[in-house]
């Protein structure tokens, strides 16, 4: 994952509307891609605070609230609980004033990709009955077994990709970044959630937060 040259703490641009992930079915998550400052060894705040992109408010507040759980190590802040309604989000003047007064010196922005069914199919099969069993194999001759058809299958998934950037406040700097896909997820809380866990196992796994 390339970040972007000249990355800012937040912008117009990053706003998305997470409240498309709805419901869903069992749900699955992976960590797909990472990138990691060169300079960073480990990842220490004091104090963080947690943005969903969203201009709707409940979904900011269900997704913040539940990135938040994940976060254990050191005290977070929901950017609903100091910045109030969605368009504060777009005015850089209040957030970085909200983050000044609020002394946090670390940045969670979870961001919604892509959200996209995937269709797959497997093709129907043909066998002779028999080959069903080792003992139907020798029931009776092969040549004169009668055949079975499994008809083609189609199934559709739901695949949701968000991408989670971590932030240090001082020089607005992009430190970790990384791409996760949800297969199939849950409501939006539980999306959150199975996204959040993801990131934090990939974190404790590359040594760059404490093992929970």
């Amino acid at each position: 994952m390339k970040p972007s040259s000249t990355p800012r703490l937040l912008s117009a641009a990053a706003l998305a509307v997470f409240a498309l992930f709805g419901l869903g079915a069992c749900n699955s998550t992976s960590v797909q891609e990472t990138w990691t400052a060169p300079d960073v060894s480990q990842i220490r705040f004091n104090k963080i605070m947690v943005i969903a992109t969203s201009p709707d408010g409940a979904a900011r507040r269900a997704a913040e609230d539940a990135v938040k759980a994940q976060i254990t190590k050191a005290e977070c802040v929901t950017s609903y609980s100091l910045l109030g309604v969605e368009t504060d989000l777009k005015d850089i003047a209040k957030v970085t004033a909200a983050l000044k007064s609020a002394g946090i010196d670390g940045v969670v922005v979870v961001r919604p990709v892509s959200d996209k069914n995937e269709i797959t199919t497997t093709p129907g099969t043909l066998y002779p009955v028999p080959y069903r069993t080792f003992r139907g194999y020798y029931a009776r001759p092969y040549g004169l077994s009668s055949f079975y058809y499994e008809p083609s299958r189609t199934t559709v998934d739901r695949i949701v990709r968000l991408e989670t950037n971590i932030y240090e406040v001082a020089g607005e700097r992009l430190i970790w970044s990384a791409a996760t896909t949800s297969t199939n997820p849950g409501n939006l809380q539980q999306l959150a959630a199975d996204a959040a866990a993801a990131i934090r196992a990939e974190l404790e796994k590359q040594k760059l937060i404490p093992q929970s």
